[in-house]
């Protein structure tokens, strides 16, 4: 990975944390559903180019630094860890390593809209899950806890998508 590459990449990292912590915890109640946005950076990561052991140390860091500031013990952690490893294998599935580069990242652009909307559906279905139902291990599980999972996924899919769209929008305009 270049030095470039690098840097991007350590830019997006507090982008997405920024994003969540600043904005995302306060957009909806927390009893209908949450903004996960900062899985955002996970997902969009370049799926050849960076080992695996490297991806799921940084999932694991970043679920840390979620944990931190959500005070969850851990649920984030494992939940992005959970996450990016089952990106590597869902992203051998979808798509053919001989058309795509090494440092392509599965946005928008690069998968297009059905093909991206079924990688990162998945994915945050399975965070959302994960999160959800650990937070709730000692009570009973419920619709209420289903509802906030398909909720929330909608949500952090929706936000996902805008913090691609935007930035292209904002540099057209001016």
């Amino acid at each position: 990975m270049s030095k470039g590459s690098m840097l991007r990449q350590l830019a997006n990292f507090i982008s997405y944390i920024t994003l969540q912590v600043a904005v995302a915890q306060s957009i909806v109640p927390s009893h209908h559903a949450l903004c996960f946005v900062y899985v955002g950076f996970l997902l969009l990561l370049p799926w050849q180019r960076i080992s695996l052991i490297l991806q799921l140390l940084l999932a694991f860091v970043i679920g840390l630094v979620i944990d931190a500031f959500y005070n969850s013990l851990g649920i984030h952690a494992f939940a992005t860890v959970l996450m990016v490893y089952i990106r590597t294998f869902l992203l051998k599935l979808m798509l053919p390593t001989s058309s795509y580069e090494p440092d392509t990242r599965p946005t928008l652009s690069s998968l297009g809209f059905r093909r991206f909307s079924i990688y990162a559906l998945i994915l945050l279905l399975i965070h959302h899950t994960t999160v959800f139902y650990l937070d709730a291990w000692g009570s009973a599980l419920s619709l209420l806890t289903i509802r906030k999972v398909i909720l929330s996924t909608l949500l952090t899919y929706f936000a996902v998508c805008i913090t691609q769209v935007l930035p292209a929008l904002l540099v057209s305009h001016r």
